[in-house]
Order: structure tokens, then sequence, then C-alpha cells
């Protein structure tokens, strides 16, 4: 080994060690002060800055970074607690349980909401999607994971895990605007059983799913030039295939400034859409399509505040895999975005160059890159989005996961 590439390496050592001794880790539970019961997808953030992560389904959140602790404030939101601000300097355990306050409801019996009101909400929650989401390019991080689920055989059978890093316009632009890149990149063995007609379907028309990007897309608050004025389904137009969506407002949520309208359909495809009193905008959307004896899909999109505009927070898809009549009930791929560190300023990042996108037809798995074991061993989200055991001991037929990570990733020797 040259004198040269020693001091290199000794320096790259010495400069990770420095930042390791920096960094400071806050964990904590997020519970119901009334109940006790743990509190998924409550957002977490440190106040002023775009950091921040939810917590998982069992309350739990890890944060780790560079913090001042005598200045910062940890603050935590869900759209149906009351907010908590808590100065980082209180939180001294290693970990740290917080209660939350539930939110007031009114059910909807006792709230007169003739049906011209429910028109003008919707109206104004189309008229505001300039004032309320990005009007300009953005960049933000997150957190990727995609499972994919055989019926047959009742295990999973595919894990992708990513940081990605996303690029989106304004929120009137078309969805061609919206680009991903990885940043870093593992996956399991696949296990999954594609059947034949799902192969031919494939060939014929050279198409791969790219979940990811059937995630980002579908971001109803995206529609508004693609869809807004197509027969597709929009729920901002309460229409879905040229039929009207009959939306009846469910209850109220009551917060400390604002109230919080939730709206859900009555029969047909199921929708329930939150919508802040104030200034109308969608906090909060999920969706559902069910057959006759099962799921075909299920979608959730959660938004956040920062800096006055709305963001991407969470969004989660449950969808039937090559839903083929012969497919005899292939599998489920579940895939879900949780978003950190945003950059809504233009001068603090660059463009994603066309090399670095990634196509929107091609199926996430078919990706290579060098596995990063220093990243994954410090990436907070992982704590935050734990894989069930289940899960775990499905994909390690043959040997673990980490054994597979490093397999399937891509050799710098080669």
């Amino acid at each position: 080994m040259s004198n040269k590439l020693f001091i290199c390496l000794a320096l790259m050592l010495l400069c990770n060690h420095a930042y390791m001794q920096n960094i400071q880790i806050i964990k904590g539970q997020i519970t119901c002060s009334n109940d006790t019961i743990a509190i998924p997808y409550a957002h977490i953030g440190i106040m002023g800055t775009g950091i921040g992560t939810v917590s998982n389904i069992n309350g739990d959140f890890e944060l780790k970074g560079q913090f001042n602790l005598e200045k910062d404030t940890l603050m935590i939101s869900h759209i149906e607690y009351e907010k908590k601000l808590i100065p980082l300097s209180k939180l001294v355990s290693d970990t740290n349980f917080i209660k939350l306050a539930r939110n007031e409801y009114l059910l909807a019996d006792v709230i007169v909401l003739p049906d011209n009101k429910k028109k003008e909400i919707f109206k104004n929650v189309i008229k505001n999607l300039k004032n309320n989401y990005p009007d300009k390019l953005y960049q933000c991080e997150a957190f990727y994971r995609e499972i994919q689920y055989q019926e047959r055989t009742k295990k999973h059978t595919r894990l992708i895990e990513s940081a990605v890093n996303i690029q989106d316009g304004k929120v009137t632009g078309p969805l061609s605007k919206i680009k991903c890149s990885l940043l870093q990149f593992r996956k399991s063995d696949n296990f999954t059983e594609e059947h034949l007609g799902s192969k031919l379907f494939k060939k014929m028309f050279n198409f791969s799913p790219n979940y990811l990007h059937h995630l980002l897309v579908r971001n109803p608050v995206r529609y508004y030039r693609d869809r807004l004025h197509t027969s597709k389904f929009n729920p901002l137009t309460q229409k879905y295939k040229g039929k009207e969506l009959e939306f009846a407002l469910s209850h109220v949520i009551k917060k400390s400034d604002d109230k919080i309208y939730v709206f859900k359909t009555t029969k047909g495809l199921y929708c329930t859409i939150y919508i802040n009193s104030k200034d109308y905008a969608i906090l909060k959307y999920e969706e559902e399509m069910k057959g006759k004896t099962s799921l075909i899909y299920k979608n959730s999109y959660h938004y956040k505040k920062i800096d006055n505009k709305y963001y991407p927070a969470f969004f989660y898809s449950a969808s039937v895999t090559d839903y083929l009549k012969n497919s005899k009930g292939l599998g489920i791929t579940e895939s879900s975005l949780t978003f950190v560190n945003y950059s809504p300023d233009r001068k603090k990042f660059k463009r994603l160059r066309s090399k670095h996108v990634l196509p929107n037809e091609l199926d996430l798995y078919e990706q290579e890159m060098e596995y990063d074991e220093f990243f994954w061993a410090n990436y907070n989200i992982l704590l935050d989005e734990p894989l069930e055991d289940k899960i775990i001991t499905d994909l390690e037929r043959k040997t673990s996961l980490q054994s597979q990570f490093k397999e399937n990733a891509t050799n710098q020797n080669q």
C-alpha cells in the first residue's frame, strides 16, 4: 500500500471517528395520555430544520444527529393529537416516554353541514392547492421499503430497502416532473414465484412494475393537471369513472387553533379525506378497494407543514401483485415512503441529472449498488420502521439478511 493511500484511509477513519463522537441520539416512545395506547406515524422533528422522522407501529422513534442540546426543540405532531414541544435539554433519559393528549371529536350527527357547504369545501381545496403545496422545485430524502408476500405459501418472498432522493416541482406541474434517484440500496434474495401469465405479459409489453414510481404519482394532491379534468379517479372532484362519489361528513377533529373535517365515501370506492378548515389543505388521504373476498389495493398519504407549505410526510400502498385471472392469488406488494430532510430552497441543492434518475418502468429489484454497512448501521429510520419477526424468518431461508444484502450488492472489485 502506498504512503498516499495509507494517509487517505487514515484521514477517512479519523473523520468518521470524529463525526461519530459528535452524534447525539434521542430515543422515545409516544403514547396517548388517556389510555397509554401507542401512537404510530406521529411526526417527530427538530424545530427550524427539515430533519425528522415518524414513529413506528409501536410508537417508538430514534433520532441521530448533531443537535444543539441547549437551544433545539423537539416537536411531535399527529393529526388526531395535540402538538407537543419539548426542549432537548429536558430529554435526559435513555428512552423518553412522551404522552400526547387526544383532540376532541365532534360527531357528524351534531354538526349541520348542508350539501352546498360540502361542495364549497372541496372547491376550496382545489382553489388553494397552489397556496398550500409547493409552488416551485424542491428536493427531499426518503426511506423506501418494498415487501412482497405470496398467498400460496403464506410467506414473505422479497425485500427492498433504499434511501432515495426525490425531486418534484410545483403542485400544478405535470407528474412527469417527479424524479427519483438512489442514495443507498439493498435487497434480499428473491423467492417470489412469478406465474407464466405475468412473465408473458411483461415480455409482450416490455413492462415491469416500479412500485416506488406508482406510489409517488398517485399522490392525490398531484392530480391537478394530469387528472383533474379526466375520467380517471380524482378524489378532489368527487368523481370516479364519471360518476359522482357520495362523500359524507364523518366527524370533525377540534385542534387548539383549527378544525379538521373528516369526509368519507358512503359506498363503492372507500375514501377518507382529512381537510383543514382554516386553509383547506388535505392533511391525510386514504383509499381502499376490495373485491368480493379480498383486498385489491389500499393507499394512505400523510402531509406535514414546513415554512407555510405542506410537504409529503408518509406514503403507503398495498396492492395485489399481477392481478390476472390465472394468477391464483400470487400475492401482495407493500410499499412505503417515509420523507425526511427537505430542501425547499433551490439554491441548496442540485437538479437531478438524467443519468442518475431511476427509470419509471423498471422493477426496482433489478437495481444494483454497493452495500454500505456504515450507512445502514447509522440510519435513523430503520428503528422507526422495524421489520416484523415473521418477515425476517420468511426471508432467512438459506442465509441471514445481512449476508443476502452483501451478496446481492454490486461487487466493487468486479
